[in-house]
């Protein structure tokens, strides 16, 4: 008998409300290119682009996720605690409704071990552990993502622009 780990009323209820502060300061929209999906996150009040280095894949062999990059920069915005958790959780959860992947699929990537240290390894709801160490104090991680009941109705699609 399989055993499906159901998530704690802490984890919902942070994980929720971090998303909810994060949706009514930012909007969040997204590029989608076959198996890549590139995510924009902008400031409501002015409308600035605050990152668009945040990019994942569908890993269609492990039928999960590859963070390629994710650099939201909140940190540089004010009341910014907890903000970059929320992005990356509603990131996941809208990218693996977009490819229908399974509670508990796979995430995967690479970052340096003291990112690992001080944000991957503080995400319980990932579960991130070293896969391999990599030259330079880099670190591949590997983990799973929960699904939570958090809506992503709220991310739009950008439509292509054609120079």
């Amino acid at each position: 008998m399989m055993h499906i780990a159901v998530p704690g009323p802490g984890i919902l209820s942070f994980m929720g409300t971090q998303v909810k502060r994060l949706m009514s300061r930012f909007s969040l929209s997204y590029l989608r290119e076959d198996t890549c999906v590139e995510y924009f996150l902008h400031d409501m009040d002015n409308r600035a682009m605050v990152s668009l280095n945040l990019i994942l894949s569908h890993d269609r062999f492990a039928k999960g996720l590859y963070v390629s990059k994710f650099y939201p920069q909140l940190y540089q915005t004010q009341n910014s605690r907890f903000l970059s958790a929320a992005c990356f959780y509603l990131m996941i959860h809208h990218s693996a409704g977009m490819f229908g992947l399974a509670d508990h699929c796979r995430v995967s990537l690479e970052t340096d071990a003291h990112v690992f240290d001080d944000f991957y390894s503080r995400l319980p709801e990932f579960h991130f552990k070293i896969a391999h160490p990599r030259p330079c104090r880099r670190v591949c991680l590997y983990g799973s993502y929960q699904s939570l009941p958090i809506d992503t109705t709220p991310i739009q699609e950008n439509q292509k622009l054609f120079l």
